[in-house]
């Protein structure tokens, strides 16, 4: 059995929750809303994107925020740690990749690359200015590895930041095959344990699916560089509101069809 891939447990209600790209205040409101509907028996996927743009304080605190409502849901009797599901999203992609930039071969265009896809708000969260670390970059292996260094202990010193960030899966799938979870991509013609980086950066050909993909009703994603909003298609749904970009956050509940039962924002 895959390590990176989530199996989920068919449930009449599954919650899912979209990118959230550190927008604390539209994880919170979403939260308040679904402690009120959420019980046991019922699933949560998160859709990845949970570090983000924003300021320090508020990446910081939806980290925290993910941490406190995933204790408050196992707390329930009756709900298991296989019940919760985390994705890796495009922003923690790039923090797990910015903890070893030292061996990449040019540290300085991966860095300058990040920046451009959203890392400055996570880098700024732990302590440094993206400016600064833009620099260092540019120094040699031992500065870069000695800044590394430093970040992860920065990361470290934030209780359970570190083990979120160990514990996320590439994607998650009902254990029916009904329903398959990704961030933002998926490359059709191949199988879900052979996509490489496409979960991350192929919302392009997610967004090329017209077929059925194997025996699957709907495949849900949680982020998309296009369209906000809730988008569904025959065999699609995209989750990305907007959050951290001015923006809603989405969350919706899915029977084991895929079809949309109930749906909160922090509108």
């Amino acid at each position: 059995m895959s390590t990176v891939l989530a199996p989920i447990k068919p449930a009449e209600r599954i919650w899912v929750v979209g990118a959230i790209n550190g927008d604390h205040s539209a994880l919170h409101a979403v939260h308040q809303k679904l402690a009120q509907r959420i019980k046991p028996g019922d699933r949560l996927v998160y859709l990845g994107n949970y570090w983000g743009d924003g300021t320090a304080e508020n990446v910081i605190a939806a980290i925290n925020e993910l941490l406190l409502f995933r204790r408050f849901f196992l707390a329930k009797d009756g709900v298991d740690i296989a019940d919760i599901a985390f994705l890796r999203g495009a922003a923690e992609e790039m923090l797990s990749k910015l903890q070893q930039i030292q061996f990449a071969p040019n540290p300085g265009e991966v860095f300058d690359w990040m920046l451009t896809r959203g890392i400055a708000g996570t880098v700024r969260a732990y302590g440094f200015d993206p400016a600064n670390v833009q620099k260092t970059m540019h120094q040699g292996a031992h500065a870069i590895s000695q800044w590394t260094s430093s970040f992860g202990d920065a990361v470290r010193r934030h209780s359970g930041h570190n083990a979120l960030l160990s514990d996320l899966k590439h994607a998650a799938y009902s254990t029916d095959g009904r329903l398959i979870f990704v961030h933002t991509g998926l490359d059709a013609s191949r199988p879900l344990t052979g996509q490489t980086d496409t979960f991350w950066w192929g919302g392009s050909m997610f967004e090329a699916i017209t077929e059925r993909y194997y025996d699957c009703a709907k495949i849900v994603r949680g982020a998309s560089l296009g369209q906000v909003g809730l988008q569904e298609r025959e065999f699609t749904l995209s989750l990305d509101g907007g959050a951290g970009r001015g923006g809603h956050l989405i969350a919706v509940a899915l029977d084991g069809q895929g079809a949309v039962l109930d749906q909160i924002t922090n509108a």
